[in-house]
């Protein structure tokens, strides 16, 4: 109860920024891996959040940070909220660690077919999410899946990513789908290799959170 009390006087009334906290950004993109990534991190000992709610497009149509105070309870974050704030993230948290999964365009674009549908965009609507369709439409240029349009946001994407943090020793870039098991991530964040499968999430799902 007191943790409860404790972290709200902190974080919301004193509106604390916790700067030097070690985070762990999961910063690819929707489909690349993001959940079975947050699940490993909570494995590890991590307190997670996919797709946590940090990000919004105001009225210019800007993608923007919007932090809820409570986030700050959170230790590692993943998806696309966090992927299109890397920037912002990495002049805030000077000591945040990142980490970018890409994946085979072909494969990419084939989740993301199935992914993005009015289903989803609809169910956003009715979860009162309706902040994730203005955000892909930001990003991707469409909230239903539209083949050019996310291929090119894409490769946009990681180009930027690669670009600014190449050389970096704080960036892991991490081919979770490609086969990249527990080594790289463990000895990037210095933590023991758990006795445990990877996580294998959301796989073959029209419709996810995330």
């Amino acid at each position: 109860m007191w943790t409860k009390v404790k972290s709200r006087l902190l974080y919301k009334v004193l509106r604390h920024v916790p700067q030097n906290r070690e985070w762990v950004f999961g910063i690819g993109l929707s489909k690349t891996g993001t959940t079975s990534l947050s699940d490993m991190l909570a494995v590890l000992g991590y307190s997670d959040l996919h797709l946590p709610p940090i990000a919004r497009v105001d009225i210019g149509g800007r993608i923007a940070m919007d932090w809820p105070w409570w986030v700050y309870r959170y230790d590692a974050l993943t998806d696309l909220t966090v992927a299109v704030l890397w920037h912002e993230l990495d002049e805030m948290f000077p000591n945040a660690k990142f980490i970018y999964t890409p994946r085979d365009m072909d494969s990419w674009l084939d989740s993301c077919r199935r992914h993005f549908s009015q289903e989803l965009a609809d169910m956003r609507i009715t979860q009162g999410q309706e902040y994730l369709n203005d955000l892909c439409q930001a990003v991707y240029g469409s909230y239903l899946f539209d083949e050019q349009s996310f291929h090119d946001a894409y490769i946009l994407h990681e180009a930027k990513v690669l670009e600014h943090f190449s050389g970096r020793d704080n960036f892991l870039y991490y081919d979770l789908i490609g086969g990249d098991g527990w080594g790289p991530l463990c000895t990037f964040l210095e933590r023991p290799v758990p006795n445990a499968p990877v996580p294998r999430s959301n796989l073959g799902r029209s419709v996810a959170p995330g």
